[in-house]
C-alpha cells in the first residue's frame, strides 16, 4: 500500500508542476524541455556531482534547440524547479541540479545554492518507489541513474560522499603525486593495480605492457581528478587514501573500472591520431 500511495502522490505532484508551468504561460513544448532535464538528462550532467555544469550548457541548449546559452538559463530560471548554483560576486549561474539528488554538489566559498521555488517533495516519493524493486518499472527510466557507475540505491540512502565539480590545486597535487608514485614503483604497482593489469590482459587479450600503459592513461586522464574532487581529500591520512585505492580496484568495482579504462584508452588513441 505504501508504494501505491507514493506513486499516486508522485503523479499528483507531477501534474501540479505542469499546472504551475502552464500558469506561467509556458507552452507544452517548453514544458517538455524542462521535464527532459528535470528528470535527469544524464549525458549532460557531471558524472560525479550529477549537476549540469556551465561547460555543458552549450551542448544541452543545442540539444534543446536553443541558439544561445542565455535561452537555457532563462528556461531554468522560469521553471522555478531547479537548485541553481550562482557565483556570489557576479550572480552568474555556474551550474544547476534537479532536486532528485540534492546532496552531491559541494559549493566553493565563492558559490551559493539557490533552492527551487516550487516544492520538490515529489522526488522523495519517487525515490522511495524507485528504491523498491517491484515498482521500478512504473517510474520514468530517466530516474534510474545507473550509468557512469552510479548506484541509485546508495544515492537514495543519502550517505554518499560530497564532491566538488573541480578539484582544488592542493588536492590535485597531493593525489597526483601519490598515484604517480604508486604507479612508478614496481612493488606498489603490483600491490594496488596488479589485479587490474592481470584482468585487463585477459579481458582484452593484450600484453602486459599495453595493460600497464592503459592503466597509466586511466590514472592521468581520470583517476587523479576523480579522487581529487572528493571534498577534504587533501586532508586525508595517507592510510585512508591507500584504503580508498584498494577498494577502488577491488573485486566489486573492478569490472566497471576495466570497462571505463578501455573507453578512456580508446578515446586517447582516437585523439592522438587526429
Amino acid at each position: 500500500m505504501r508504494q501505491k500511495e507514493d506513486i499516486a502522490l508522485a503523479a499528483t505532484a507531477a501534474r501540479s508542476y505542469n499546472r504551475h508551468w502552464r500558469a506561467k504561460r509556458l507552452s507544452w513544448s517548453t514544458i517538455g524541455k524542462i521535464r527532459y532535464i528535470f528528470d535527469g538528462a544524464i549525458e549532460y550532467m557531471d558524472p560525479v556531482t550529477l549537476a549540469y555544469p556551465q561547460e555543458n550548457f552549450n551542448k544541452l541548449r543545442t540539444a534543446l534547440g536553443f541558439k544561445q546559452d542565455s535561452e537555457l538559463v532563462d528556461l531554468i530560471e522560469q521553471s522555478d524547479a531547479f537548485r541553481i548554483v550562482r557565483n556570489k560576486d557576479t550572480g552568474q549561474m555556474v551550474a544547476f541540479m534537479t532536486p532528485l539528488i540534492p546532496d552531491r554538489f559541494q559549493p566553493t566559498p565563492h558559490q551559493e545554492i539557490i533552492e527551487p521555488t516550487v516544492e520538490s517533495r515529489v522526488f522523495n516519493c519517487r525515490a522511495n518507489a524507485v528504491a523498491n524493486n517491484n515498482d521500478r518499472d512504473r517510474i520514468s527510466e530517466n530516474l534510474r541513474i545507473h550509468q557512469n557507475g552510479i548506484n541509485m540505491k546508495v544515492l537514495l540512502a543519502g550517505n554518499v560522499p560530497k564532491f566538488h565539480v573541480r578539484p582544488n590545486e592542493e588536492a590535485l597535487k597531493r593525489i597526483g603525486d601519490g598515484l604517480r608514485r604508486t604507479f612508478d614503483d614496481r612493488e606498489l604497482r603490483q600491490r594496488y593495480y596488479g589485479e587490474f593489469i592481470y584482468h585487463y590482459q585477459r579481458k582484452y587479450k593484450v600484453e602486459e605492457y599495453i595493460a600497464t600503459e592503459v592503466l597509466r592513461i586511466y590514472i592521468e586522464r581520470h583517476l587523479i581528478k576523480h579522487m581529487a574532487c572528493r571534498v577534504g581529500v587533501e586532508n586525508w591520512p595517507t592510510k585512508d587514501i591507500a584504503t580508498w585505492l584498494t577498494n577502488y580496484f577491488g573485486v566489486k568495482k573492478l569490472e566497471y573500472v576495466l570497462t571505463e579504462a578501455q573507453q578512456i584508452w580508446f578515446n586517447f588513441i582516437l585523439s592522438s591520431r587526429s
